[in-house]
């Protein structure tokens, strides 16, 4: 969807969206964290609850075997120590004999407490000589050395067969594997073929200072982890020998993650897409003098933490309807935002297809109240805009048009100022035009325009009108410059520079050689809009606009290209951006006026070559001279000369026919002024 109603709902659906998810994944976080910090105090209290049902099973066998050490028939060992053949120490017929006696006190003794723990505990006694006296596990078993059993060899001094008091020890609890026999340091495998891990309680005690009573108690671990498991709160715990057996519920990947890192410290590990927190401790024997195993404590979290798990899922369900709540709000928000909005686009392409007159009304939020008078404040400018441009629909130069945007003030009318005026006729257009088809004579006088216009437009000035094959322009507003009598010069020498470019033109061989007459007049005039509210004009009025434009059909009479009046000679001449040259014509009276004008014609720039010699200059200077003051036969003389050595120059030529016309017929009054008869 492009429209900005569905654009509004994707941004604030999206918003909504991000605010959810933030919300969610800030839940799941602090769950996370609530899970793996309920997790570390649960792993402590299993860990302690583990060392401490240890504990109390290790107090219990201390209990159990020292109650035992005084049973009556261990007195009775006891007491006959101080016969040595009492005890296996005489014959060996007599040993025989007190071996059995011995044994049967045994098996008639009182063993409740090791056959309450059934086939998982056992005690055994032997004498001096190491010869098996009883076993709880085998009580028919008699007179086997118990030193042939790898499990009490490595459980007694291993250097004599026959065990001596440098020997004996508490040797306290260790994990055995359950499928080899052989205990790690001490202990004895209390059943063959039983499975599992086991904690083995082992305990050797003198008697009589010569034999031994050895006694052992086997706990399953699996009975151990059930018991700590009772007070866990669902956590899973696994017991891991030093070989690397395991026994327990915790899945063995998660064990082995746990076993290579670091002690007492939690990790998180994934597995079969769960994820699972765990800890290790290590276990200590009785005397907690060595390893003998680690406990592995772990917690599915995922199942764990049901509870949980439906609280961040119920928040995720309320993220979804707080989302689609969001969704119909933004809906609804975005078409009343978009409603004005979508007014002003219409109105924009009502803009687009010239209608400068729309406006929107301002209502919805400040934003687009704002936007809706900037929208306004667009389309009046653009008015004011379109004025300027059917005001100025000709060239201009750019720094005058960035002017005019500007300073619209300089285009209100009625501002009196001195200003340049030009004019500038294509001689012979109007001929050419008469004999010549419609279409070449439109492209032909597009062409001479279009360079007489961009002379002016360059030098500073503004174009004001194309009046058929003549283009008026004037310079000195609407930028003030001080310089615009010698601009409109610069503007002359141009256009005539244009002529001889458009001579060389492929198009423009076929083309009638044409020339021009520009008349330039600097004096008071008005400049502004001028014409009715729907269609206007930046131009200038006045009767020096007039003049300006006698002055261009001079150019007619004197045979010349250029003609300017002597205020504008001494303006461009009192604020020069160039020099030039400039020889004076005559002085005349114009039609319909009858203040003398002075003329001049503009022969180029001070540093170029001028288009006559200085001494046909001179010789037309003497004769001006003498033609004011009516010696018409001397002016002759001296325009003719000046004629031979400029027989080009239209002014030599036209004043020497005249003053030859006047020394046959003068006048019979004469001031010196030549009066025109035609525009």
């Amino acid at each position: 969807m492009g429209s900005l109603r569905a654009r509004l709902v994707a941004v604030l659906a999206l918003v909504a969206l991000l605010a959810v998810g933030s919300l969610v994944f800030a839940a799941r976080r602090l769950m996370e964290d609530r899970a793996e910090q309920q997790a570390r105090i649960d792993f402590e209290s299993a860990k302690d609850q583990l060392d401490r049902s240890l504990s109390l099973r290790y107090e219990a066998f201390r209990s159990i075997s020292d109650l035992s050490y005084v049973l009556p028939v261990f007195r009775q060992i006891a007491a006959g120590t101080d016969d040595a053949a009492d005890f296996g120490l005489g014959s060996e017929q007599g040993d025989a004999d007190r071996t059995e006696l011995l044994h049967q006190n045994l098996v008639d003794a009182d063993w409740s407490w090791a056959r309450q723990a059934g086939s998982q505990a056992l005690v055994a006694v032997a004498d001096g000589k190491g010869r098996l006296l009883y076993s709880t596990a085998a009580p028919g078993n008699v007179g086997r050395s118990l030193t042939r059993l790898s499990a009490v060899h490595q459980a007694l001094t291993a250097d004599d067969a026959t065990p001596t008091a440098g020997g004996v020890h508490d040797s306290g609890a260790m994990v055995i594997d359950g499928h080899d026999p052989l205990l790690f340091d001490a202990g004895l495998w209390p059943a063959p073929g039983a499975p599992g891990l086991h904690v083995v309680l082992v305990r050797a005690t003198m008697l009589g200072g010569q034999p031994k009573a050895l006694f052992v108690q086997v706990v399953r671990a699996k009975d151990l982890l059930a018991d700590v498991a009772l007070t866990s709160r669902g956590t899973h715990m696994a017991l891991v020998s030093p070989a690397g057996k395991h026994e327990g519920d915790v899945p063995r990947p998660v064990a082995e993650a746990v076993l290579a890192g670091q002690d007492h410290v939690t990790r998180a590990h994934m597995h079969e897409g769960r994820r699972w927190l765990a800890y290790k401790h290590l276990l200590r024997d009785i005397e907690g003098r060595q390893t003998i195993g680690q406990l592995v404590i772990g917690r599915d979290v995922d199942t764990g933490f049901a509870a949980l798990l439906a609280v961040r899922n119920a928040l995720a369900l309320a993220a979804l309807a707080s989302l689609l709540v969001a969704m119909v709000a933004g809906a609804v928000f975005a078409q009343r935002l978009a409603k004005p909005v979508l007014a002003i686009e219409k109105a924009a392409t009502k803009v687009a297809d010239g209608d400068l007159d729309v406006q929107v009304q301002a209502t919805g939020p400040t934003e687009i109240q704002r936007l809706a008078d900037s929208f306004n404040a667009m389309t009046r400018g653009l008015r004011e805009r379109q004025k300027l441009e059917r005001t100025f629909k000709r060239y201009l130069a750019p720094e005058v048009v960035d002017y005019l945007l500007n300073n619209p003030e300089a285009q209100q009318g009625g501002q009196r100022r001195t200003l340049t005026v030009m004019f500038s006729d294509i001689a012979g257009f109007t001929h050419f035009a008469e004999t010549r088809p419609p279409e070449e004579v439109v492209e032909i006088l597009n062409t001479y325009l279009a360079e007489l216009a961009s002379a002016i437009s360059i030098s500073g000035g503004v174009v004001d009108k194309f009046i058929g094959d003549n283009a008026m322009g004037f310079f000195g507003a609407p930028i003030p410059r001080a310089d615009h009598a010698a601009r409109a010069c610069v503007a002359a020498l141009r256009q005539l520079d244009a002529l001889h470019r458009i001579a060389l033109l492929d198009r423009a061989r076929h083309w009638p050689k044409l020339s021009v007459r520009i008349g330039i007049h600097t004096g008071d005039m008005v400049v502004g809009n001028v014409g009715g509210h729907q269609t206007q004009d930046y131009t200038v009025v006045g009767d020096a606009v007039n003049l300006a434009s006698r002055i261009e059909g001079a150019n007619k009479v004197y045979h010349t290209q250029v003609l300017l009046t002597d205020a504008t000679k001494a303006a461009a001449q009192a604020n020069p951006s160039h020099s030039f040259r400039f020889r004076e014509v005559d002085l005349v009276r114009v039609v319909g006026k009858q203040t003398p004008v002075r003329l001049y014609t503009l022969d180029g720039l001070a540093e170029d070559k001028s288009a006559i010699s200085e001494d046909a200059a001179q010789a037309y200077a003497l004769g001006l001279s003498a033609y004011r003051v009516g010696a018409f036969a001397e002016a002759a003389v001296q325009f003719h000369l000046a004629a031979s050595l400029a027989p080009h120059d239209g002014p030599c030529g036209e004043m020497a026919r005249r003053c030859e016309a006047l020394r046959r017929d003068p006048p019979l009054q004469w001031d010196g002024v030549w009066t025109l008869t035609a525009k």
